[in-house]
């Protein structure tokens, strides 16, 4: 079993939480992952999510988001009646897929792996550079390392937003950039000798490939002729 501990905060829902989620994030509910983004499109947040009873939702916020997150959706709280609560919880990610839960225990899948949501404190073996070359061969990007508040689409077109969905905050920019055009930038896995200087230097969560030895990372490249 690879465990590996995760800095994020868990965040209680109820109270009209689907109606609250719908309006103000980017992504369908029945998804593992979704986004709290500003008026431009732009991410504030994004972040993994699992709905544990009828009106109840647990959402995974990275720390250093959390403040920022709760300033954006303050006076909607207040105005919905919505219940929002920090809860006591630690979050780990499976790595091998191998875990087994117990009652009040939660999974959400990802790209390789899940996610355990769990007031428990299990044995975390996996190494902070185990875990970054984890990310990086699976494609598996970090809000406030590999991206901060960059428009949601130049992030992925995919893991974050439905383009069926009903009106949220921000779709406007979204829906414009994506039935007229195509994002700017694109967020990519590239080895670092196959990227430009200017690559080079913006690339983050660089780590060694195990196969190739080659630094490898998360990098912008432009869309208009990449096919990553």
């Amino acid at each position: 079993m690879k465990l590996y501990k995760l800095n994020k905060t868990v965040l209680s829902v109820q109270n009209n939480a689907a109606r609250f989620l719908n309006g103000l994030t980017s992504n369908t509910l029945d998804r593992p992952n979704n986004a709290f983004l500003n008026i431009h499109g732009r991410v504030i947040a994004t972040f993994d999510q699992i709905q544990i009873a009828e009106d109840h939702f647990l959402i995974l916020i990275e720390g250093p988001f959390v403040e920022a997150v709760l300033q954006h959706i303050d006076r909607y709280v207040k105005l919905s009646g919505t219940k929002l609560e920090k809860k006591d919880l630690n979050v780990y990610f499976d790595l091998d897929n191998t875990y087994s839960l117990s009652d009040g225990e939660w999974t959400i899948p990802q790209k390789k792996g899940k996610i355990i949501i769990t007031s428990k404190k299990l044995d975390s073996a996996v190494t902070e550079e185990e875990f970054l070359v984890f990310r990086v061969t699976h494609k598996i990007p970090q809000h406030g390392l590999d991206y901060h508040d960059e428009m949601l689409l130049n992030i992925s077109t995919e893991d974050f937003v439905s383009f069926t969905k009903g009106c949220y905050l921000g779709q406007e920019p979204i829906s414009k950039v994506y039935n007229r055009s195509k994002p700017t930038w694109k967020l990519v896995v590239r080895e670092e000798d196959s990227c430009t200087e200017e690559e080079r230097q913006k690339m983050t969560s660089k780590v060694a490939n195990p196969a190739t030895g080659r630094i490898m990372g998360f990098v912008f490249v432009s869309n208009k002729s990449t096919s990553d």
